[in-house]
């Protein structure tokens, strides 16, 4: 439930707040949901892009980046917890 009213709010936070809060609400929300800094990426762009001032996609270029940072971090999180106190024991014990 708090996973989705944090994605909900940051991507409404997109229209109604400024940049570094939207941004501070993606890097929060990227720890649960890691696709949430590209979507809000996606939606800013599809707000405010304009072809003529920008040549590149910025919001979306940042949220790819966060989204593979997440990505990253998160499944080396999740591997490195489990491995490293389950790994190789017999019965799931602790390693003596």
């Amino acid at each position: 439930m708090i996973r989705a009213l944090l994605a909900s709010l940051s991507l409404v936070s997109v229209i109604f707040f400024p940049w570094p809060f939207t941004v501070l609400l993606a890097l929060i929300s990227a720890f649960t949901e890691p696709l949430v800094p590209l979507a809000i990426g996606i939606c800013a762009d599809a707000f405010y892009y304009s072809p003529s001032v920008q040549i590149i996609p910025f919001f979306t270029l940042g949220g790819a980046i966060a989204t593979a940072i997440a990505l990253l971090v998160r499944s080396r999180l999740r591997t490195g917890i489990i491995k490293g106190w389950y790994g190789g024991v017999k019965g799931g014990g602790i390693p003596r």
